[in-house]
């Protein structure tokens, strides 16, 4: 019975793992142009995009580096900062 129950717990939690995740961009070339094409709509509209940038070029610069959790963290952040000044 203890078997059958830590095999559910462990299934329910590798089920709603990649759920959690949907929502962080990861680290590739999509996410990259999807930032960028926002940072270019927010200039238009003339907002504050400086941290934005900041993070976008530290996304880029940890990409270089092959630090993959690194820029996608400063992605996720890039977007949040485009996300504020809605």
């Amino acid at each position: 019975m203890l078997k059958l129950t830590t095999a559910a717990t462990f299934l329910v939690l590798f089920a709603a793992t990649p759920a959690l995740a949907a929502d962080m961009l990861a680290c590739n070339d999509d996410s990259m142009m999807k930032v960028e094409m926002m940072m270019k709509e927010k200039m238009a509209m003339k907002a504050d995009t400086a941290m934005a940038m900041k993070e976008n070029d530290m996304a880029m610069m940890a990409k270089k580096e092959g630090k993959m959790d690194d820029c996608a963290m400063h992605l996720n952040m890039a977007q949040e900062e485009l996300m504020k000044t809605n």
